[in-house]
Parts: C-alpha cells; sequence; structure tokens
C-alpha cells in the first residue's frame, strides 16, 4: 500500500473515531428520551451540595467546616416553581442560620463567660422539635423539625434520629462556645505561630537543598558544555565516529536530569508545605474552618494534579533514558551495525518522549476540566470535534504528523545522519513527528515540515563511499599511473589510523575519460558512515604527492595556436586541441 492511501486511511480512520465519539458519548441521557404513555415533567437537576435518590433528596448540614449530619426532603424537580415543598438546600441553611444565631446570642458580650446552652427534644403538634435554651431563661429557639424524610432516609425511627442528632448537636455546640472564648482564642494564636515557625524552618531548610542543586547544576552544566566543545566535529566531519565520547555527555545529562527532579520534588513540595500550612493554620479557628475545607478541596486537587504529572513526566523522561540503555546492552532490536544502533535508538526514544508528553498534559488538562464538574464525556465530545477539525482543517498537520511516523518506522534517516533533502543538505539535529530539522555546513539551522519531504538522499547509512576524480596529464603512461595509485591505495589501507574509517581498499577503478584536460581515474573507496570526506582529503593529499615525486603532472587543458596568414597578408590565430 503506498504512502498516499496510508495517509488516507488514517485520516479516515481519526475522523470516523471522531464522530463516533461525538454520537455515543454525548447521547442523551435516559431522562431526556422521550418514553410513550408517561407524563413528560421537566426535570432539573439538583444544585452543588445536593444529592437526589429517587423521590428523596438529600444535603449535609455544617457547622464551623464540620458536617453534622445529612437531611432528606422531598423531591423538588422544579426549583422554579417548588409548590408547596421547601428545596432541601434551603432547609439546610434554615438550620445551619438557627445554629449560628444561637452561637451569637450565647457568646454576646460575654466571652469570657458565655452563657450555657442546652439542646433539648420535644413534640410540638405531634412533631418532634429539636431546640436550643439559654442559661435559666424559658424561651427556646427551634432549630429543626424531624420529618418522616429523615426518617425514611435514615432507616431510624423519629424519636432515635431525634436523640442522635440532639447529641450531636449539644457537642458540636458546646465545642463552639468553648473554642471562642479569650483563652481559646489565645491558644490559638500560640498553636498558629509555632506551625507557622516550624514551617518556616522547614522551608528555608528546602530553599538551601534548592540552592545547592542549582549550583550542582550549573556546574554539571558548564562540564557538559566544555564536553561538547571537545568532542564538536569541524564541518564536514561526522558525529557518528565520535559516538563512544559521547556516553561521558550522556551520563551528564542523566545526572543532570536527576538533579532537575530533585529540584522539582522540592519545589512542589514546598508549594504543598505551603497550602498545607495555611490549611491547617485555617482550621484552628472556628470562623475560618470553612476556609480550610475550601483549601483542602480543589486548590488542594490542582496543586496534587500539576505536580503528580509533572513528576510522572520527570520519571518518565528518566525511564526512557535506562529504556535507551538497556535497549543498547541487550540488542532488543537486530540492526545493521553499531552506529546505526545508536542513532536509531536515539530518535525513536525522541519521539516516545514528544508522545509521553502530550498524553501527560492531556492527561492533566482532563483532570482539571473534570475538577470544574465539566463531565469527561463532554471533553472526550469537545475532543472529538476538536481532531475532526484538525483532521478536515489541517490537513497538513496530520500530513505531517503521518510522514513523520513513516520516517521513524522505516528508518529512513535519524538523528546524527547526514542527509540531502532537496534542495537542504545537512546534519539531522532534531526530528520529530512534525519537522525534521538540519544543520548544514555553515552553521545555518534549516526546519523542513515532514510532509514536504518526499525523497531523501541518506550519504550516512550503514556505509559511506568515496567517489575520487583524480586528473592526469595526457601525455602521461596510464599504466605508470594506475600502478602508482594502487601501490598508494595499499599503502593507505594498511596504515592503522586510516584501516579503521575504511570498510575495504581502495578500488582503482581505471580511466574513465580521455579528454584535452588529461586522464580521468576514478578512486572508490568504502568507508564507515560519515568517514568518506576525511578520508577523501587524505587520500587526495597522498595523491598529489605521489604523483609530483614520480614527476607525473596533473591534468591540465592542452591548446595550441595557429598563426594563419589571411590573402591581404595579414596574420590571425586560431585556437586548436
Amino acid at each position: 500500500m503506498s504512502r498516499r492511501y496510508f495517509r488516507r486511511w488514517v485520516v479516515g480512520a481519526i475522523a470516523l473515531f471522531s464522530i463516533c465519539v461525538v454520537l455515543f458519548l454525548s447521547a442523551p441521557s435516559v431522562a431526556q428520551v422521550p418514553i410513550p404513555g408517561l407524563n413528560q415533567a421537566t426535570v432539573a437537576p439538583p444544585p452543588p451540595g445536593v444529592r437526589r435518590i429517587g423521590e428523596l433528596e438529600t444535603a449535609e448540614v455544617r457547622f464551623d467546616g464540620d458536617v453534622l449530619f445529612t437531611i432528606a426532603a422531598p423531591t423538588v424537580r422544579d426549583r422554579n416553581a417548588p409548590g408547596d415543598r421547601i428545596p432541601v438546600e434551603l432547609r439546610a441553611e434554615l438550620i445551619q442560620s438557627n445554629l449560628r444565631r444561637i452561637l451569637n446570642n450565647a457568646l454576646e458580650n460575654r466571652r469570657s463567660a458565655p452563657e450555657v446552652v442546652s439542646i433539648g427534644v420535644a413534640r410540638l403538634n405531634n412533631e418532634l422539635v429539636i431546640s436550643a435554651r439559654l442559661g435559666q431563661s424559658q424561651r427556646t429557639t427551634r432549630i429543626l423539625t424531624i420529618t418522616d424524610a429523615d426518617s425514611d432516609y435514615h432507616q431510624l425511627p423519629p424519636e432515635t434520629l431525634a436523640e442522635n442528632w440532639r447529641g450531636i448537636l449539644q457537642t458540636q455546640m458546646n465545642q463552639a462556645i468553648r473554642e471562642r472564648t479569650y483563652a481559646a482564642l489565645i491558644g490559638q494564636l500560640q498553636a498558629a505561630a509555632w506551625i507557622a515557625l516550624k514551617v518556616l524552618a522547614a522551608s528555608t531548610l528546602m530553599f538551601l537543598g534548592q540552592t545547592l542543586l542549582a549550583r550542582q547544576r550549573r556546574s554539571l552544566q558548564r562540564q557538559l558544555t566544555s564536553l561538547t566543545v571537545e568532542t564538536a566535529p569541524n564541518p564536514p566531519d561526522r558525529l557518528l565516529p565520535l559516538l563512544p565520547n559521547l556516553r561521558p555527555e550522556f551520563f551528564l545529562k542523566q545526572r543532570l536530569k536527576l538533579i532537575r527532579l530533585v529540584r522539582y520534588l522540592l519545589i512542589w513540595g514546598q508549594i504543598a508545605l505551603w497550602l498545607y500550612t495555611v490549611a491547617l493554620i485555617l482550621g484552628l479557628f472556628p470562623a475560618t474552618r470553612g476556609w480550610s475545607s475550601q483549601v483542602y478541596g480543589l486548590p488542594l486537587l490542582w496543586v496534587a494534579v500539576w505536580f503528580g504529572t509533572g513528576l510522572v513526566n520527570q520519571v518518565a523522561d528518566l525511564a526512557l533514558d535506562r529504556i535507551r540503555v538497556f535497549w543498547e546492552q541487550n540488542n532488543l532490536v537486530k540492526f545493521d551495525d553499531v552506529q546505526r544502533k545508536t542513532l536509531r535508538i536515539g530518535t525513536t526514544i525522541e519521539v516516545l518522549r514528544s508522545l509521553k508528553t502530550v498524553l501527560i498534559y492531556l492527561t492533566r488538562i482532563v483532570v482539571i476540566l473534570s475538577s470544574f464538574g465539566v463531565p469527561i464525556s463532554s471533553i472526550l465530545a469537545v475532543g472529538g470535534f476538536l481532531a475532526l477539525a484538525i483532521s478536515l482543517g489541517s490537513q497538513n498537520l496530520v500530513k505531517d504528523i503521518i510522514n513523520g511516523l513513516l520516517i521513524v518506522w522505516e528508518d529512513q534517516y535519524a538523528i546524527g545522519d547526514v542527509v540531502e533533502i532537496e534542495p537542504y543538505a545537512g546534519m539531522v539535529e532534531n526530528l520529530n513527528l512534525r519537522v525534521t530539522q538540519l544543520r548544514n555546513a555553515e552553521g545555518r539551522l534549516i526546519t523542513i515540515p515532514n510532509s514536504t519531504i518526499t525523497k531523501v538522499a541518506n550519504l550516512t547509512r550503514t556505509w559511506s563511499r568515496v567517489d575520487l576524480e583524480l586528473w592526469v596529464d595526457i601525455t602521461a603512461d596510464p599504466d605508470r599511473v594506475l600502478g602508482l595509485l594502487a601501490e598508494l591505495s595499499e599503502a593507505f589501507y594498511t596504515d592503522a589510523a586510516w584501516q579503521a574509517k575504511t570498510l575495504a581498499p581502495p578500488e582503482v577503478l581505471g580511466i574513465d575519460q580521455i579528454t584535452a584536460s588529461g586522464l580521468l581515474v576514478r578512486i572508490w573507496i568504502k568507508t564507515q558512515p560519515g568517514q568518506q570526506w576525511a578520508v577523501a582529503r587524505e587520500f587526495r593529499r597522498r595523491a598529489l604527492n605521489a604523483l609530483a615525486a614520480n614527476g607525473i603532472p596533473i591534468g591540465r587543458l592542452h591548446q595550441q595556436l595557429h598563426l594563419v596568414q589571411q590573402g591581404n597578408g595579414k596574420l590571425r590565430h586560431e585556437f586548436g586541441e
């Protein structure tokens, strides 16, 4: 199957998947599907904090940031027209308002010696009522009434449920009054100051740790820079012969990543510690205890998600580096040679690193959006629409990604290869699913979208070749020239310094052309990948010295000047070979 049809299949599959996501994940809920014969009254979803269970709705009663108990009420299907039913959230708010009013009355102008609050249960008009009495007063304040919905939800008799709730309210009210006395306030302030001092000390230690790690990171970065400068080849030399020397650079990068991971843990640990401290101090004071639960809620969740995904990203980077080392050492996949294996593994790991980063960040976005109450099905539906829009409106981007996958899977070239992608040529410095970046001999970084790459000439795949053309003078003895070059080729191959860079002795193919410029002798030298330029330079130097030492001139254009006398006695000149 050709690449063009493969692209069409992939684009079609993306579009089909997007349509399926939109159709099946964003389908209407069961309550919205019309069923013949049933009354189709509009049922609005319950408000936040309300849980609907059939014909009952429940809500929590909170006081000083703590959940006291759960009350129930008949379901109100339309909040705008509740009829004679009281929504459960309004009933919970009324109970909480009664508790705050009783507490304020007990503390009014008497924080040093507040009134004693007594919680009791009485039956009024055939209803069980929980009420409060301040000190010796004969007047009571109603807190709530036990309803049949409460009894049905908790599966308890009204009398038992009333007594349970009375005990909870009495305990909570006594605690609220104690925590608001002057002596308790002083104790709370002292506890908050002690917590702040301990957190400040811990934060200082974390900051010092970050400073030391930053200093070590700068030192390693300088070592890595100096190592890179020492091992950097001069254009157009190749990087492949230097791969053994890059192992120290690899381990330096590993240490840098480990330091970056530890600094990441310290920074986010410090942020989490500060949030936890704020929530802890707010929880000490009864007036701010409700805010404490809010800090423990979404902000802490967002920090945890951000920290968790970032930590997974950092650990995954280290894991990919370990996989790369394990892959190189255990030959999990057979390659043509060691150098090719190193290039291919490096390119594959970089592509996997990019995919990993995209997946982790998408997961972060989905989790944070879901914390705002956005359903995951809606997020996926929007993602499906976006995928469909990208597949239709940004076809070049899809083509870039598909072509990038094909380049990696087919091993057309890898990072470190020298390639020709018309009209550009250079060493592949970066390769991902969207673009290929080349560094040419002038040091320019050339970025090429993968979708525009149709033909590639890889100059360093498996092995390379020197195609050397040597011109000698037309008057030279051909047999002598060929014999001299054969001796030179044998001596060149036996030289240990250059034998490691060649795969076979140079081949003197013979005379390819005879022109006025001389004799063209062609020589082929099969070399290690990327060594053809260095080998060609050295062989040319030796050939030039050998020819000069044996009195064989290099090729030059031979022309003759003819003077012809014309009929008028004037001379004219003509050039000939």
